[in-house]
């Protein structure tokens, strides 16, 4: 069972890791949108793509593990935080503790920069769509400039 909770340690570690940096990624891409930078934007947007399917992936891992400690518990049963600390040696259980309240921790600051994503797109889509309705309902209104013989605009006055 040692070996087992180490993996789920290491498991841990890499979601924590993973989770950090595209926190990171949020935080950062939002100077993409705000300067309408579509380069920059597509590029968080595969990043951020790939760090999600990093993540399920550690879950799906995550979760395989936790069935085999169930299998090898008490009646079935997931052991207890407790029981896989009385397994560890102290610095072990300390790494243990670090890491769920790193866990949480991070998990709160993700969901709350996914939060202020989603707002921020939610008014980004909104300010395109004034753009377009203006752009599609004052198309007709104004006529095309006149143009000098080198193909510059020219409005003439009088002439």
């Amino acid at each position: 069972m040692k070996l087992e909770v180490q993996r789920y340690m290491e498991l841990l570690e890499r979601r924590l890791a993973t989770l950090r940096i595209l926190a990171t990624d949020l935080d950062e891409s939002r100077s993409a949108y705000v300067t309408l930078d579509l380069r920059a934007m597509h590029h968080h947007i595969s990043h951020q793509e790939t760090l999600c399917t990093e993540i399920r992936l550690l879950d799906a891992e995550l979760q395989d593990l936790k069935g085999k400690l169930t299998a090898m518990g008490v009646a079935g049963e997931m052991p207890s935080l407790g029981d896989i600390e009385a397994q560890l040696d102290p610095a072990s259980a300390r790494q243990l503790h670090l890491l769920l309240g790193g866990l949480k921790a991070i998990q709160a600051d993700v969901r709350r920069l996914s939060r202020v994503h989603s707002e921020l797109l939610r008014r980004s889509r909104r300010s395109v769509n004034v753009l377009l309705n203006f752009l599609a309902h004052y198309s007709g209104t104004y006529p095309l400039p006149l143009t000098q013989s080198k193909g510059m605009p020219f409005a003439s006055m009088g002439k």
